[in-house]
Protein backbone atom coordinates (compact mmCIF):
# COMPACT_ATOMS: atom_id res chain seq x y z
CA UNK A 1 0.00 0.00 0.00
CA UNK A 2 1.52 3.33 -1.20
CA UNK A 3 -0.93 5.41 1.74
CA UNK A 4 -2.00 7.38 -1.35
CA UNK A 5 -5.90 7.50 -2.72
CA UNK A 6 -6.98 9.64 -5.40
CA UNK A 7 -10.29 11.54 -4.92
CA UNK A 8 -12.76 12.60 -7.65
CA UNK A 9 -15.70 15.20 -6.59
CA UNK A 10 -18.07 15.36 -9.60
CA UNK A 11 -20.56 18.48 -10.08
CA UNK A 12 -23.42 18.11 -7.47
CA UNK A 13 -19.87 17.62 -5.25
CA UNK A 14 -18.70 21.06 -6.00
CA UNK A 15 -22.24 22.76 -6.93
CA UNK A 16 -22.38 24.89 -4.22
CA UNK A 17 -20.13 26.25 -1.18
CA UNK A 18 -21.82 24.01 1.18
CA UNK A 19 -21.08 20.81 -0.83
CA UNK A 20 -17.68 22.24 -1.02
CA UNK A 21 -17.29 22.10 2.94
CA UNK A 22 -18.41 18.80 3.10
CA UNK A 23 -16.16 17.62 0.59
CA UNK A 24 -12.98 19.47 2.48
CA UNK A 25 -13.80 17.81 5.41
CA UNK A 26 -14.12 14.48 3.67
CA UNK A 27 -10.57 15.11 2.36
CA UNK A 28 -8.80 16.39 5.78
CA UNK A 29 -10.40 13.36 7.53
CA UNK A 30 -8.10 11.14 5.69
CA UNK A 31 -4.32 12.36 5.30
CA UNK A 32 -4.11 9.43 1.94
CA UNK A 33 -6.48 11.96 -0.27
CA UNK A 34 -3.61 13.31 -1.82
CA UNK A 35 -4.85 14.06 -5.03
CA UNK A 36 -7.82 15.86 -5.86
CA UNK A 37 -9.62 16.02 -9.09
CA UNK A 38 -12.93 17.80 -9.49
CA UNK A 39 -15.65 18.18 -12.06
CA UNK A 40 -17.04 21.81 -13.30
CA UNK A 41 -20.95 22.52 -11.04
CA UNK A 42 -23.63 20.87 -11.74
CA UNK A 43 -27.33 21.41 -11.07
CA UNK A 44 -27.97 23.00 -7.96
CA UNK A 45 -31.64 22.11 -8.13
CA UNK A 46 -33.59 19.82 -11.14
CA UNK A 47 -34.38 22.70 -12.94
CA UNK A 48 -30.84 24.22 -13.05
CA UNK A 49 -28.04 23.93 -15.55
CA UNK A 50 -24.59 22.41 -15.48
CA UNK A 51 -21.50 25.39 -16.04
CA UNK A 52 -20.55 22.87 -18.91
CA UNK A 53 -23.90 23.16 -20.19
CA UNK A 54 -23.87 27.09 -20.05
CA UNK A 55 -20.29 26.91 -21.37
CA UNK A 56 -20.96 25.04 -24.59
CA UNK A 57 -24.24 27.22 -24.70
CA UNK A 58 -21.54 30.65 -24.66
CA UNK A 59 -19.48 29.08 -27.10
CA UNK A 60 -22.43 28.60 -29.82
CA UNK A 61 -23.69 31.93 -29.20
CA UNK A 62 -20.40 33.89 -30.07
CA UNK A 63 -20.01 31.47 -33.06
CA UNK A 64 -23.85 32.52 -34.21
CA UNK A 65 -22.71 36.32 -33.53
CA UNK A 66 -24.78 36.56 -30.62
CA UNK A 67 -24.55 38.70 -27.97
CA UNK A 68 -26.44 37.44 -25.76
CA UNK A 69 -23.42 35.23 -24.78
CA UNK A 70 -22.05 37.64 -22.84
CA UNK A 71 -24.87 37.53 -20.27
CA UNK A 72 -24.18 34.18 -20.15
CA UNK A 73 -20.51 34.33 -19.31
CA UNK A 74 -21.68 36.80 -16.61
CA UNK A 75 -23.94 34.15 -15.08
CA UNK A 76 -21.46 31.23 -14.52
CA UNK A 77 -19.33 34.41 -12.92
CA UNK A 78 -22.23 35.15 -10.97
CA UNK A 79 -22.48 31.37 -10.03
CA UNK A 80 -18.70 31.27 -8.99
CA UNK A 81 -18.97 33.98 -7.04
CA UNK A 82 -21.96 32.62 -4.75
CA UNK A 83 -19.42 29.69 -4.22
CA UNK A 84 -16.76 31.96 -3.29
CA UNK A 85 -18.77 34.32 -1.08
CA UNK A 86 -20.21 31.25 0.39
CA UNK A 87 -15.95 29.93 1.40
CA UNK A 88 -15.08 32.93 2.70
CA UNK A 89 -12.28 32.91 0.70
CA UNK A 90 -10.72 36.06 -1.53
CA UNK A 91 -10.26 34.94 -5.81
CA UNK A 92 -10.79 37.17 -8.69
CA UNK A 93 -13.93 35.79 -10.40
CA UNK A 94 -13.78 38.89 -12.89
CA UNK A 95 -10.37 38.07 -14.17
CA UNK A 96 -11.31 34.55 -14.90
CA UNK A 97 -14.50 35.70 -16.37
CA UNK A 98 -12.37 37.93 -18.65
CA UNK A 99 -10.08 35.33 -19.86
CA UNK A 100 -12.82 33.79 -21.05
CA UNK A 101 -14.43 36.38 -23.02
CA UNK A 102 -10.76 37.05 -24.07
CA UNK A 103 -10.09 33.30 -25.37
CA UNK A 104 -13.41 33.66 -26.82
CA UNK A 105 -12.71 37.12 -29.21
CA UNK A 106 -9.57 35.44 -30.11
CA UNK A 107 -11.28 32.75 -31.78
CA UNK A 108 -10.35 29.38 -29.18
CA UNK A 109 -12.53 26.11 -29.65
CA UNK A 110 -15.22 25.32 -27.38
CA UNK A 111 -13.24 22.76 -25.47
CA UNK A 112 -11.27 25.26 -23.86
CA UNK A 113 -13.84 27.61 -23.04
CA UNK A 114 -15.56 24.56 -21.76
CA UNK A 115 -12.83 23.42 -19.79
CA UNK A 116 -12.78 26.48 -17.77
CA UNK A 117 -15.35 25.07 -15.85
CA UNK A 118 -13.24 22.51 -14.22
CA UNK A 119 -10.77 25.07 -14.33
CA UNK A 120 -11.85 27.44 -12.42
CA UNK A 121 -13.66 25.78 -9.64
CA UNK A 122 -9.97 23.37 -9.14
CA UNK A 123 -8.55 26.57 -8.20
CA UNK A 124 -11.28 27.98 -5.91
CA UNK A 125 -10.91 24.64 -4.21
CA UNK A 126 -7.60 24.56 -4.07
CA UNK A 127 -7.50 28.10 -2.53
CA UNK A 128 -10.06 27.21 0.24
CA UNK A 129 -7.92 23.70 1.07
CA UNK A 130 -5.08 26.03 0.90
CA UNK A 131 -3.13 23.59 -1.42
CA UNK A 132 -1.38 23.53 -4.96
CA UNK A 133 -3.52 23.53 -8.16
CA UNK A 134 -2.06 21.91 -11.03
CA UNK A 135 -3.45 22.14 -14.48
CA UNK A 136 -4.50 18.96 -15.97
CA UNK A 137 -2.78 20.56 -19.31
CA UNK A 138 0.20 19.66 -17.37
CA UNK A 139 -0.29 16.11 -16.61
CA UNK A 140 -2.26 14.51 -19.56
CA UNK A 141 -1.41 14.17 -22.81
CA UNK A 142 -3.47 13.33 -26.43
CA UNK A 143 -2.19 11.53 -29.29
CA UNK A 144 -3.71 14.04 -32.64
CA UNK A 145 -6.35 11.08 -33.18
CA UNK A 146 -7.45 12.22 -29.86
CA UNK A 147 -6.21 9.11 -27.55
CA UNK A 148 -4.35 9.50 -24.64
CA UNK A 149 -0.60 8.86 -25.01
CA UNK A 150 -0.39 6.52 -21.65
CA UNK A 151 4.15 6.66 -21.73
CA UNK A 152 4.06 9.98 -21.88
CA UNK A 153 0.95 10.83 -19.69
CA UNK A 154 1.66 8.06 -16.55
CA UNK A 155 5.62 9.53 -16.99
CA UNK A 156 5.07 13.00 -17.11
CA UNK A 157 2.14 13.15 -14.32
CA UNK A 158 4.39 10.96 -12.05
CA UNK A 159 7.13 13.36 -12.07
CA UNK A 160 4.86 15.85 -12.02
CA UNK A 161 2.80 15.42 -9.27
CA UNK A 162 5.90 13.92 -7.19
CA UNK A 163 6.80 17.65 -6.74
CA UNK A 164 3.42 18.21 -4.19
CA UNK A 165 2.18 16.89 -1.02
CA UNK A 166 -1.37 17.71 -2.15
CA UNK A 167 -2.80 19.28 -4.91
CA UNK A 168 -6.36 19.87 -6.49
CA UNK A 169 -6.46 18.70 -10.82
CA UNK A 170 -8.86 19.82 -13.07
CA UNK A 171 -10.91 16.70 -14.24
CA UNK A 172 -12.70 16.15 -17.65
CA UNK A 173 -9.20 17.56 -20.58
CA UNK A 174 -6.28 16.97 -21.44
CA UNK A 175 -3.95 18.69 -23.81
CA UNK A 176 -3.53 17.75 -27.78
CA UNK A 177 -0.52 18.86 -29.53
CA UNK A 178 1.31 20.06 -26.57
CA UNK A 179 -0.68 23.67 -27.29
CA UNK A 180 -4.71 23.14 -27.60
CA UNK A 181 -7.16 22.12 -25.02
CA UNK A 182 -8.96 19.16 -25.79
CA UNK A 183 -12.39 17.32 -23.79
CA UNK A 184 -13.12 13.70 -22.74
CA UNK A 185 -16.36 12.49 -23.62
CA UNK A 186 -18.90 13.84 -21.02
CA UNK A 187 -18.50 12.40 -17.58
CA UNK A 188 -15.03 12.34 -18.42
CA UNK A 189 -13.53 13.88 -14.83
CA UNK A 190 -13.49 10.23 -13.91
CA UNK A 191 -11.21 8.98 -17.07
CA UNK A 192 -8.81 12.10 -15.46
CA UNK A 193 -9.30 10.59 -11.92
CA UNK A 194 -8.51 7.12 -13.32
CA UNK A 195 -5.78 8.42 -15.52
CA UNK A 196 -4.14 10.16 -12.52
CA UNK A 197 -4.58 6.82 -9.62
CA UNK A 198 -3.20 4.96 -12.38
CA UNK A 199 -0.20 6.94 -13.14
CA UNK A 200 0.67 7.13 -9.29
CA UNK A 201 0.09 3.98 -8.44
CA UNK A 202 -2.68 4.78 -6.14
CA UNK A 203 -4.40 2.28 -3.49
CA UNK A 204 -7.68 3.01 -5.18
CA UNK A 205 -9.70 6.09 -6.74
CA UNK A 206 -13.08 7.22 -4.64
CA UNK A 207 -15.68 8.63 -7.10
CA UNK A 208 -17.80 11.29 -4.52
CA UNK A 209 -21.24 12.04 -5.73
CA UNK A 210 -24.66 12.17 -4.55
CA UNK A 211 -24.98 8.82 -4.84
CA UNK A 212 -23.09 6.43 -2.53
CA UNK A 213 -23.92 2.67 -3.98
CA UNK A 214 -24.84 0.64 -7.04
CA UNK A 215 -28.60 -0.86 -6.45
CA UNK A 216 -28.81 -4.42 -8.14
CA UNK A 217 -32.02 -3.39 -9.98
CA UNK A 218 -33.30 -0.09 -10.85
CA UNK A 219 -35.09 1.91 -8.23
CA UNK A 220 -37.61 3.11 -10.19
CA UNK A 221 -38.73 -0.46 -11.04
CA UNK A 222 -38.06 -2.70 -7.83
CA UNK A 223 -39.20 -1.00 -4.68
CA UNK A 224 -35.99 -1.11 -2.40
CA UNK A 225 -33.38 -2.89 -4.03
CA UNK A 226 -30.59 -4.98 -2.87
CA UNK A 227 -27.48 -2.95 -2.30
CA UNK A 228 -24.25 -3.76 -3.85
CA UNK A 229 -21.81 -3.83 -1.92
CA UNK A 230 -18.87 -5.16 -3.55
CA UNK A 231 -18.82 -5.73 -7.69
CA UNK A 232 -15.96 -6.99 -9.54
CA UNK A 233 -14.86 -4.89 -12.90
CA UNK A 234 -16.26 -7.64 -15.28
CA UNK A 235 -19.52 -7.02 -13.98
CA UNK A 236 -19.37 -3.29 -13.85
CA UNK A 237 -18.75 -3.36 -17.60
CA UNK A 238 -21.55 -5.35 -18.01
CA UNK A 239 -23.72 -3.21 -16.13
CA UNK A 240 -22.75 -0.21 -18.09
CA UNK A 241 -23.50 -1.79 -21.41
CA UNK A 242 -26.96 -2.75 -20.41
CA UNK A 243 -27.48 1.35 -19.16
CA UNK A 244 -26.68 1.45 -15.88
CA UNK A 245 -24.39 4.97 -16.25
CA UNK A 246 -22.09 4.38 -12.79
CA UNK A 247 -19.27 5.12 -14.70
CA UNK A 248 -17.48 5.48 -18.23
CA UNK A 249 -16.25 2.31 -19.68
CA UNK A 250 -12.75 3.85 -19.71
CA UNK A 251 -12.29 4.14 -16.37
CA UNK A 252 -13.06 0.92 -16.07
CA UNK A 253 -10.34 -0.03 -18.30
CA UNK A 254 -7.68 2.22 -17.19
CA UNK A 255 -8.50 0.77 -13.38
CA UNK A 256 -9.03 -2.61 -14.45
CA UNK A 257 -5.76 -3.03 -16.44
CA UNK A 258 -3.44 -2.49 -13.43
CA UNK A 259 -5.66 -3.95 -10.24
CA UNK A 260 -6.27 -0.94 -8.64
CA UNK A 261 -9.71 -0.79 -7.14
CA UNK A 262 -12.69 1.95 -6.78
CA UNK A 263 -14.80 3.26 -3.84
CA UNK A 264 -18.09 4.63 -5.30
CA UNK A 265 -18.87 7.27 -2.19
CA UNK A 266 -21.69 9.61 -0.90
CA UNK A 267 -20.26 13.08 -0.06
CA UNK A 268 -23.73 13.45 2.50
CA UNK A 269 -22.61 10.08 4.41
CA UNK A 270 -19.07 9.47 3.62
CA UNK A 271 -19.15 6.75 6.57
CA UNK A 272 -21.40 4.92 4.56
CA UNK A 273 -19.43 1.95 3.07
CA UNK A 274 -20.90 3.08 -0.61
CA UNK A 275 -19.53 0.01 -3.45
CA UNK A 276 -16.09 -1.59 -3.96
CA UNK A 277 -14.89 -2.39 -7.26
CA UNK A 278 -12.19 -5.08 -7.34
CA UNK A 279 -11.19 -7.54 -9.77
CA UNK A 280 -11.63 -10.13 -7.53
CA UNK A 281 -14.94 -10.31 -5.34
CA UNK A 282 -13.27 -10.04 -1.21
CA UNK A 283 -13.42 -12.86 0.37
CA UNK A 284 -16.77 -13.51 2.09
CA UNK A 285 -18.73 -12.29 -0.03
CA UNK A 286 -22.56 -13.58 -0.40
CA UNK A 287 -24.85 -13.74 -3.34
CA UNK A 288 -27.61 -16.06 -3.71
CA UNK A 289 -27.16 -16.11 -7.91
CA UNK A 290 -26.68 -12.51 -9.53
CA UNK A 291 -25.27 -9.00 -8.66
CA UNK A 292 -27.82 -7.65 -10.45
CA UNK A 293 -30.39 -6.63 -13.12
CA UNK A 294 -30.49 -4.14 -15.69
CA UNK A 295 -32.11 -4.04 -19.19
CA UNK A 296 -32.81 -2.01 -21.73
CA UNK A 297 -35.82 -1.32 -24.43
CA UNK A 298 -36.75 -0.93 -27.86
CA UNK A 299 -34.24 -3.08 -29.97
CA UNK A 300 -35.06 -4.76 -33.14
CA UNK A 301 -34.19 -8.10 -34.47
CA UNK A 302 -33.21 -8.56 -37.98
CA UNK A 303 -33.84 -12.72 -38.72
CA UNK A 304 -31.73 -13.94 -41.42
CA UNK A 305 -33.16 -17.35 -42.80
CA UNK A 306 -30.76 -19.52 -45.24
CA UNK A 307 -30.78 -22.83 -46.16
CA UNK A 308 -27.66 -24.49 -45.83
CA UNK A 309 -26.06 -21.59 -43.48
CA UNK A 310 -24.54 -24.80 -41.08
CA UNK A 311 -22.14 -25.20 -44.13
CA UNK A 312 -21.56 -22.24 -45.54
CA UNK A 313 -18.37 -19.92 -44.59
CA UNK A 314 -18.51 -16.55 -44.37
CA UNK A 315 -22.07 -15.34 -44.46
CA UNK A 316 -21.79 -13.55 -40.80
CA UNK A 317 -19.07 -11.69 -41.87
CA UNK A 318 -20.36 -10.07 -44.94
CA UNK A 319 -23.70 -9.44 -43.20
CA UNK A 320 -22.06 -7.91 -40.50
CA UNK A 321 -19.58 -6.18 -42.90
CA UNK A 322 -22.90 -4.54 -44.76
CA UNK A 323 -23.58 -3.02 -41.16
CA UNK A 324 -20.19 -1.99 -39.99
CA UNK A 325 -20.05 -0.04 -43.49
CA UNK A 326 -22.98 1.97 -42.12
CA UNK A 327 -21.98 2.29 -38.79
CA UNK A 328 -24.45 0.72 -37.13
CA UNK A 329 -23.31 -2.09 -34.66
CA UNK A 330 -24.66 -5.13 -34.13
CA UNK A 331 -25.52 -5.53 -29.99
CA UNK A 332 -25.71 -9.25 -30.38
CA UNK A 333 -25.88 -12.28 -32.50
CA UNK A 334 -28.48 -15.39 -32.30
CA UNK A 335 -28.18 -18.28 -34.73
CA UNK A 336 -29.91 -21.32 -35.18
CA UNK A 337 -29.49 -24.30 -37.76
CA UNK A 338 -31.08 -22.10 -40.91
CA UNK A 339 -31.32 -18.68 -39.26
CA UNK A 340 -29.56 -16.24 -37.52
CA UNK A 341 -30.90 -12.84 -35.82
CA UNK A 342 -28.91 -9.24 -35.35
CA UNK A 343 -29.75 -7.51 -32.31
CA UNK A 344 -29.14 -4.31 -33.27
CA UNK A 345 -30.28 -0.45 -31.59
CA UNK A 346 -29.90 2.30 -33.99
CA UNK A 347 -32.31 5.12 -35.39
CA UNK A 348 -29.82 4.51 -38.76
CA UNK A 349 -30.78 1.26 -39.11
CA UNK A 350 -34.67 2.56 -39.97
CA UNK A 351 -33.19 5.56 -42.64
CA UNK A 352 -31.68 2.57 -44.07
CA UNK A 353 -33.89 -0.54 -43.96
CA UNK A 354 -34.20 -1.24 -47.91
CA UNK A 355 -30.90 -0.66 -49.00
CA UNK A 356 -29.55 -2.83 -46.69
CA UNK A 357 -32.04 -5.45 -46.87
CA UNK A 358 -31.16 -4.97 -50.87
CA UNK A 359 -27.26 -5.49 -50.02
CA UNK A 360 -28.15 -8.30 -48.01
CA UNK A 361 -29.87 -10.37 -50.95
CA UNK A 362 -27.09 -10.06 -53.11
CA UNK A 363 -24.42 -10.88 -51.14
CA UNK A 364 -26.17 -14.10 -49.48
CA UNK A 365 -29.22 -14.96 -51.60
CA UNK A 366 -31.26 -15.63 -48.00
CA UNK A 367 -34.81 -16.96 -48.27
CA UNK A 368 -36.36 -14.41 -46.23
CA UNK A 369 -35.57 -10.82 -44.49
CA UNK A 370 -37.49 -10.13 -41.36
CA UNK A 371 -37.65 -7.21 -38.50
CA UNK A 372 -38.90 -7.97 -34.96
CA UNK A 373 -39.02 -4.77 -33.00
CA UNK A 374 -40.31 -3.44 -29.67
CA UNK A 375 -37.61 -5.81 -28.05
CA UNK A 376 -36.15 -5.47 -24.60
CA UNK A 377 -33.22 -7.08 -23.69
CA UNK A 378 -33.32 -7.70 -19.74
CA UNK A 379 -29.46 -8.87 -18.11
CA UNK A 380 -28.89 -11.40 -15.21
CA UNK A 381 -25.32 -9.95 -14.12
CA UNK A 382 -23.23 -12.12 -11.86
CA UNK A 383 -19.75 -13.36 -12.26
CA UNK A 384 -19.44 -17.31 -11.83
CA UNK A 385 -23.42 -17.79 -12.93
CA UNK A 386 -22.23 -20.59 -15.12
CA UNK A 387 -21.74 -23.31 -12.36
CA UNK A 388 -24.94 -22.24 -10.77
CA UNK A 389 -27.08 -25.82 -10.97
CA UNK A 390 -30.73 -24.75 -12.15
CA UNK A 391 -29.78 -21.64 -13.28
CA UNK A 392 -32.12 -21.44 -16.24
CA UNK A 393 -34.88 -22.81 -15.30
CA UNK A 394 -34.95 -20.63 -12.26
CA UNK A 395 -35.11 -17.51 -14.65
CA UNK A 396 -37.50 -19.32 -17.10
CA UNK A 397 -40.28 -20.23 -14.09
CA UNK A 398 -39.99 -16.28 -12.59
CA UNK A 399 -40.71 -15.29 -16.01
CA UNK A 400 -43.70 -18.12 -16.96
CA UNK A 401 -44.72 -17.05 -13.70
CA UNK A 402 -45.64 -13.53 -14.38
CA UNK A 403 -46.94 -14.64 -17.85
CA UNK A 404 -44.16 -13.63 -20.30
CA UNK A 405 -43.15 -15.05 -23.40
CA UNK A 406 -39.20 -15.34 -23.85
CA UNK A 407 -38.16 -13.86 -27.59
CA UNK A 408 -34.83 -14.58 -27.19
CA UNK A 409 -31.67 -16.00 -24.95
CA UNK A 410 -28.34 -15.66 -24.66
CA UNK A 411 -25.42 -16.66 -22.20
CA UNK A 412 -22.00 -15.35 -22.74
CA UNK A 413 -19.12 -17.59 -22.95
CA UNK A 414 -17.26 -15.98 -19.92
CA UNK A 415 -20.34 -16.91 -17.44
CA UNK A 416 -20.85 -13.12 -16.55
CA UNK A 417 -24.59 -12.92 -17.73
CA UNK A 418 -27.34 -14.27 -19.24
CA UNK A 419 -29.33 -11.92 -21.55
CA UNK A 420 -33.25 -12.44 -22.08
CA UNK A 421 -35.49 -10.66 -24.92
CA UNK A 422 -39.34 -9.77 -23.92
CA UNK A 423 -41.62 -7.72 -25.55
CA UNK A 424 -41.09 -3.73 -24.25
CA UNK A 425 -44.65 -4.04 -22.29
CA UNK A 426 -43.37 -6.76 -20.86
CA UNK A 427 -40.15 -5.39 -19.73
CA UNK A 428 -40.70 -4.05 -16.28
CA UNK A 429 -42.77 -7.12 -14.85
CA UNK A 430 -39.76 -9.07 -16.36
CA UNK A 431 -36.81 -7.36 -14.49
CA UNK A 432 -38.92 -7.69 -11.23
CA UNK A 433 -39.84 -11.10 -11.82
CA UNK A 434 -36.46 -11.91 -12.71
CA UNK A 435 -34.94 -9.78 -9.30
CA UNK A 436 -37.49 -11.83 -7.18
CA UNK A 437 -36.00 -14.76 -8.31
CA UNK A 438 -32.20 -14.27 -8.69
CA UNK A 439 -31.71 -11.24 -6.05
CA UNK A 440 -33.83 -12.13 -3.41
CA UNK A 441 -34.53 -15.74 -3.70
Amino acid sequence: MNNLIVSKFGGYSVATAENIKKAAEIIKSNTARRYIVVSAPGRRSRDDIKVTDMLFMAHAMFSNKEKSYEDLLKKVAVRYQEIIDGLGINFDIEAEAADSMKSLVLGKNADYIVSRGEYVIAKIFAEYLGWPFVDAADLIFLKSNGTLDEEKTFTEAAEVLSKYEHAVIPGFYGSIGGMNIKLFPRGGADITGAILARALNADFLEKWSETSQIFSADPSIVENPEIIRNITYQELRELTYMGINVIDEDVIFLLQHVGIPLFIKNIHYPDDVGTFVSEELPEGTKREVAACIAGLRHYKAVKIEKFGLNKAHGIGEKVWGIFARRNIPCEHYISGIYNFSIILKNPMFDLKRNEIFEEIRNAINPENISVESELSLIAVIGKGMGTVKGLFARAFNAIAGVDVKVRMINQGSDDLNIIIGVDDKDFEKTVKALYNAMILS
